[in-house]
């Protein structure tokens, strides 16, 4: 029996696939695979017989989906480099040495239940502009491969493969391993971190054993605690509370230097100082562009605009993306093709760092690295520290701003919030929207409106529209709830209020997960977490406004 409507396409987030561990059958995995191979066969980055880099991370679906992947290569007539288990960053930098494309099954941050397929091209990743050309050739792939008849079909009524698909041997995983450790221990003396005591938090990610070969061959002493072997999802921009007194309380035990971790696939950091304190990844990717002195930053719209603000007096240019690793490569891009010899640099709010370009450090080149990194920002910030010779949060409070900033989320479980979904969370957006697209910012100064990028308001009613979004999203950020009137609206992702008195509310649905989240921002801890507990009372109002 052939496929029938109850399998669902899978479909790209912010960055690759992702999906439920239950909708990413073989049949599914298979397909788009071969769909992105034919998108590389088109644009000529492979022909036949050329090497694939295939490698994942350690959530207990990642096995059976890399055999559908490993399939859809050979199929395809390529040939699979298997790297193993190893994190994201490591398998780019293996695969973009040997100009070689790759293909990383990882969920990242997410839940067990859920898992993704990470495409990489030959030179940098998969960008949005890539993405409706790999979709046709999935589309073409399906209807090929529905067109089957039943004995030539490779799969069972529930899309799984009739005969099972063993994986190749792990021939490339050590020597993947190997030269990304010596990306960092070759810039670095191998005593600089000498004396200094690091705890490692193993959990579930696939890049703590290198993480910790990397501390120690620097010279730190590494206490490792809470090896799993149960994946422990980790996102590193709603860290879970029970991890936020973790590492309080291994500050505590151990009296280290620094706490770390990384996510599932460890391309986004945990950092905590020697008091246990978290630092959020968008001050962290700022601390780091201080250290190394880039041309040009670009980082995600959900970041502490007080971080633009620092790079900006430190002569970096700045500029703000919608959330995706896509958006900020492509930011590069555009930065590289004007100017090709500046030296650029972006992160997330999750702590991802990319290089850009080469950088000289120590007078040794330091490879760039155009996709999320944790393993560069963490060591950075701890050697930063140690060439002032002060701690980590001595450091953090010199060097980056008082600011709080704090993130969360609603889903349909949230109470109130039952009917959300992802296209409710578009229609909120859009209802606090101006007709305009092209708009990306409204501003309520003392002169009047002022709209970025400029323009001349030629449409009488555009003022009338303005003035009607702030009245309506005041009468939810309302001063009964503290808040004072509202000054700025940001569109470049999501909507992003700003208060009077510096406070921020950014309300944006998730690209990767069924929720609506809100990143707050304010002077002090209390008020930052006040503001993102309002969401329970806030958001429910909204949805039950439009619904």
């Amino acid at each position: 029996m052939l496929p029938d409507s109850k399998f669902s396409p899978l479909h790209f987030g912010t960055s690759g696939i992702r999906a439920p561990v239950i909708d990413m059958t073989d049949m599914e995995c298979y397909i788009n695979t071969r769909g992105f191979i034919q998108y590389l066969y088109k644009t000529k980055e492979i022909k036949p017989g050329d090497n694939i880099v295939l490698a994942g991370d350690l959530r207990p679906s990642t096995p059976r989906i890399m055999s559908a992947v490993h399939r859809a290569i050979m199929d395809e007539g390529c040939q699979t480099l298997f790297c193993g288990f190893v994190p994201t960053p490591t398998l780019s930098y293996y695969a973009w040495k040997r100009h070689l494309p790759a293909i990383m099954v990882t969920g990242s941050h997410v839940p067990k239940e859920l898992n993704g397929i990470k495409f990489i091209k030959s030179s940098e990743e998969v960008l949005k502009n890539d993405e409706k050309d790999i979709l046709f050739q999935v589309a073409e792939v399906r209807e090929k491969e529905y067109s089957k008849n039943e004995n030539d079909f490779l799969f069972d009524v529930n899309g799984f493969f009739k005969q099972p698909v063993s994986l190749p041997s792990v021939s490339e995983e050590k020597n993947a391993l190997v030269e990304f450790q010596k990306r960092y221990t070759s810039i670095f003396p191998s005593n600089i971190l000498i004396g200094k005591k690091i705890v490692l938090y193993e959990q579930s990610a696939v890049g703590r054993d290198l993480l910790k070969n990397i501390l120690t061959s620097l010279g730190a002493e590494v206490i490792c605690f809470g090896r799993s072997d149960k994946f422990i999802p980790m996102d590193t921009e709603k860290m879970p509370d029970f991890v936020i007194d973790l590492l309080k309380q291994l500050a505590q035990d151990f009296q280290p230097f620094a706490v770390v971790s990384t996510d599932g696939d460890s391309d986004r950091p945990v950092l905590a100082d020697e008091n246990g304190s978290f630092l959020s990844g968008d001050l962290l990717g700022t601390l780091v562009s201080l250290y190394l002195k880039p041309d040009f930053a670009s980082m995600t719209a959900t970041c502490d605009d007080a971080a633009a603000i620092i790079l900006k007096k430190s002569h970096i240019e700045v500029v703000l993306t919608k959330v995706g690793s896509p958006y900020v490569i492509a930011s590069m891009d555009e930065k590289l093709a004007q100017t090709p010899n500046a030296k650029v640099v972006s992160w997330e709010r999750n702590g991802g760092y990319l290089l850009g370009s080469n950088f000289t450090v120590n007078n040794k080149i330091l490879d760039s690295l155009p996709t999320r990194d944790s393993i560069l920002p963490i060591i950075i910030a701890i050697i930063f520290s140690v060439e002032e010779g002060v701690s980590l949060s001595a450091l953090i409070s010199s060097k980056l701003p008082r600011h709080f900033t704090v993130s969360g989320a609603v889903d349909n479980k949230t109470k109130g919030c039952e009917s959300y979904n992802a296209h409710l969370g578009k229609t909120i957006v859009s209802s606090f929207s101006p007709q305009d697209s092209n708009i990306k910012q409204l501003n309520f100064t003392s002169k009047g409106l002022e709209i970025i990028p400029s323009m001349i308001i030629s449409n009488p009613n555009l003022e009338k529209e303005a003035k009607s979004i702030k009245l309506g999203l005041e009468s939810y950020f309302n001063s009964a709830f503290g808040y004072t009137p509202i000054i700025s609206i940001g569109y470049i992702d999501g909507i992003r209020i700003s208060f009077s008195n510096g406070e921020v509310a950014h309300l944006r649905p998730s690209n990767n997960a069924p929720e609506f989240r809100l990143y707050a921002t304010a002077d002090t801890k209390e008020r930052a977490n006040k503001i993102l507990a309002d969401r329970f009372v806030i958001i429910p109002a909204i949805i039950s406004d439009i619904v």
